[in-house]
């Protein structure tokens, strides 16, 4: 069971481009400019309520879309998308995965909703450690700064997970473009 889970997240990561389509991506560095300047609101105890309200809501609505994705399209256009033929499109939007541009937009909206959910988990977590506890003075410091990088790093998901809300819209909009110029040369 584990194997078979391991594998389907293997091919998931691949297809989305791995560690250097995460780092590469602009939508991280919106989000990671979004965490500075929204300190004092994630630095504060109560920041995850923010997340679990919203959250749940947003991973419906994200797997609605996706179930609608997936029947985008005639069959012709899926089989286009699925030859892998993107020698039309730019360097830029192929991550050269060996994976077809269908599973490659597939694993935009698997993307989104994997970040969501981590993001839940975070907001979760950082609530039910949200507790005083009689620890050492000597350690106190370190219990403090490690907390505040915790919340910085679970906020920072969440915030990843609002901006890639952008990165599937445009994957979508990139799709529709696409179905509209097969549409046009089967005219």
């Amino acid at each position: 069971m584990y194997k078979g889970m391991s594998k389907i997240f293997g091919k998931y990561w691949c297809a989305y481009g791995g560690f250097e389509a995460l780092i590469k991506s602009p939508y991280l560095h919106i989000a990671i400019i979004l965490l500075a300047a929204t300190f004092k609101l994630w630095s504060n105890p109560n920041w995850w309520d923010i997340s679990i309200s919203v959250l749940p809501n947003l991973l419906g609505f994200t797997l609605g879309g996706f179930a609608v994705f997936l029947a985008f399209g005639d069959d012709k256009f899926r089989e286009m998308l699925i030859d892998n033929s993107d020698d039309d499109e730019d360097e830029d939007d192929s991550n050269n995965s060996g994976s077809s541009l269908y599973v490659e937009l597939c694993s935009t909206f698997v993307h989104f909703i994997v970040i969501q959910i981590l993001a839940f988990f975070a907001a979760l977590v950082s609530k039910s450690l949200n507790f005083k506890y009689a620890w050492n003075e000597s350690i106190r410091p370190f219990i403090d700064y490690g907390t505040l990088f915790f919340w910085g790093f679970g906020f920072l998901i969440f915030l990843y997970s609002m901006t890639s809300i952008l990165a599937a819209t445009m994957h979508l909009f990139r799709t529709a473009t696409w179905y509209e110029m097969h549409q046009r040369s089967n005219l």
